[in-house]
């Protein structure tokens, strides 16, 4: 509404210029006067606009609808949004409401299946009361037939089932006792069992824990003095190439002043042998270098690789022995349950017999007592109207039918008697059958409840033993392979260390060894060397000559020169491959 008051004056100001202008445009014209009348002259008024003024005025109002124009599309945008919001909001309300409308069905569904089955309950109930009723008006009506009767033998009866009640319920008692004492019995005994084997996987994982310890510890010293003796090995196999060197050059210094007659010759010997020097030193440098580095990398990883296997032991054992302790509190409380709920069932087992039987007791001793009063007083009634009917009739009569009706009366008496203490009789005896029957059944069930307990028992017991022995298996194949990859890395270090030292040993014989002037620098021997511990030469003999004597002697030289050579500090690693070895001498 707003909005139109503030559009509609620009709008109503736009009309009147029109009209204006409209009507301007109109008077300008000169309108003829027919001649038909001479109307006296009349004087008109012009107003005369000047077209400037009129176009500047057009360009005003069309400047102001244009703003109009552009605050009524802002204005139809925002409503627009507004709309759209107010669209998307009434949407989700409507979505809202439907579920809550669905839910709300749901639940009215519910609720009247929920009141229907309450109703068909309520109905099954009633026919079951209305059942139960007739059942008893039924019992009532025969119990008032044969209360007068049997009245004196129920109450025997009822004294003897109170007797008997008290026994079953004082036998029930002592079996509950009975029953509560086992399980105490089996609880502490379960309880001591998990106890000492805690105690006994506690003690195996600290023995495993300090094994796996000491032998953690025991590698990364044996892997420390291994690097050490390596260290002290190249220091000594550096020393001896210094001292080759530092005597190789008092030999070629020697040379040079014997060397009159050979000059050009021995100048050509001393410029290879310094060459071959120069690049012997720079390859031995390079070798210790490249010893050094692997030397760290290895000690690097023998120290991670035996942390890392102390961790995984560490977490494994650790996981196990968590696993454990969760199994065996899991076990103590699932005991702790059953005990308790066996002996809660069994509790209330016997509690709600007592309370049963008596209800029973007192419900028949009720029963007996109001079906009794009410024959009496039938019978009391008819026996009056009997009296009075016959005492209105003879006497002679009257005393004949008295003497007869008591005659009958005592037969029948008798006869009724003997008929109810054999019905009483046989209601005892099937009483008396069902009792024993139901104590049968009630041994049956608590043998089969102990059997599936006991059985329960073992099973979980077997189970632990089997957890047990499958946790011992894991550790022993953990440990087995451990020892493997130890046994396969302590080869593989073996292998390195074998390659290493031949290596050495072909390297200072080729830097200590002399080449003949008839050599051809392609030719090679097989030589059998005979070593001590310390790395002596004790013997060198040629196995495979390479056809040339002097090549072959200035082999066994080289070897002998380069005593000692440099061997492995494994004494069994000595002693199977470098005390007695054969070398294929092959100089490049």
């Amino acid at each position: 509404m707003n909005n139109t008051r503030k559009f509609g004056w620009p709008f109503t100001l736009a009309l009147s210029l029109h009209l204006l202008l409209l009507s301007v445009f109109l008077f300008s014209f000169d309108f003829q006067v027919t001649p038909e009348s001479n109307p006296a002259p009349e004087a008109i008024d012009a107003i005369i606009i000047d077209d400037a003024v009129i176009q500047a005025e057009a360009e005003r109002l069309k400047k102001i609808e244009l703003e109009n124009l552009k605050q009524a599309q802002a204005l139809a945008r925002q409503t627009a949004e507004q709309e759209k919001q107010r669209a998307e909001k009434i949407t989700a309300e409507k979505r809202k409401l439907e579920e809550a409308a669905q839910k709300a069905e749901a639940e009215k569904l519910k609720a009247e299946q929920l009141a229907a089955e309450q109703r068909k309950q309520q109905e099954v109930a009633k026919q079951k009361t209305e059942q139960a009723a007739e059942q008893k008006r039924k019992q009532e009506q025969d119990a008032k037939q044969k209360a007068a009767q049997v009245a004196a033998e129920k109450q025997k009866q009822e004294k003897a089932a109170q007797q008997k009640a008290e026994a079953e319920k004082i036998k029930a008692q002592q079996l509950a006792a009975e029953q509560l004492k086992q399980q105490e019995v089996a609880k502490q005994k379960a309880e001591q069992d998990a106890k000492q084997k805690e105690a006994q996987v506690a003690a195996e994982k600290q023995k495993q824990e300090k094994a796996a310890q000491q032998k953690a510890e025991a590698e990364k010293i044996k892997a420390q003095q291994l690097v050490a003796e390596q260290l002290k090995q190249q220091e000594v196999a550096k020393q001896k190439a210094e001292q080759a060197a530092e005597q190789k050059r008092k030999q070629e210094q020697d040379a040079k002043q014997k060397a009159a007659q050979v000059a050009a010759e021995k100048q050509k010997q001393e410029k290879a042998a310094q060459q071959n020097a120069a690049a012997e030193k720079l390859k031995a440098q390079q070798l210790v270098a490249e010893q050094r580095k692997q030397q760290e990398q290895s000690k690097l990883k023998a120290e991670q690789a035996a942390a890392a296997a102390a961790e995984v032991k560490k977490q494994k054992a650790e996981q196990a022995a968590v696993e454990k302790r969760k199994q065996e509190e899991e076990g103590k409380r699932k005991a702790a349950e059953a005990a308790a709920s066996e002996k809660k069932k069994q509790e209330a087992l016997a509690k709600q017999k007592a309370e049963q039987a008596a209800a029973e007791k007192r419900k028949q001793e009720e029963e007996g007592k109001r079906k009794a009063a009410e024959a009496a007083a039938a019978e009391k009634k008819k026996q009056e109207a009997i009296a009075q009917q016959k005492a209105e009739q003879a006497a002679a009569e009257k005393r004949k039918q008295e003497e007869e009706a008591k005659r009958k009366a005592a037969e029948a008496a008798a006869a009724e008697k003997k008929k109810q203490e054999a019905i009483a009789q046989q209601k005892a005896e099937q009483a008396a059958a069902e009792k024993r029957k139901q104590e049968e059944e009630a041994k049956r069930k608590a043998a089969e409840a102990e059997k599936v307990r006991l059985a329960e028992l073992a099973k979980q017991q077997a189970e632990a033993l089997r957890k047990a022995e499958a946790e011992k298996a894991a550790a022993e194949a953990a440990k087995a392979a451990a020892e493997k990859a130890r046994q396969a890395e302590l080869a593989k270090a073996r292998e390195d260390m074998l390659a290493k030292a031949a290596k050495e040993i072909e390297q200072k014989v080729e830097r200590v060894w002399i080449r003949p002037a008839s050599s051809d620098g392609n030719l090679k021997c097989t030589l059998r060397v005979s070593l001590l511990s310390s790395g002596e030469v004790m013997s060198v003999s040629i196995v495979k000559s390479s056809g040339d004597d002097m090549f072959d002697r200035s082999a066994e030289n080289a070897v002998k020169r380069a005593s000692p050579l440099p061997v492995p500090n494994d004494r069994e690693l000595f002693n199977s491959k470098f005390k007695n070895f054969v070398f294929e001498f092959e100089p490049h």
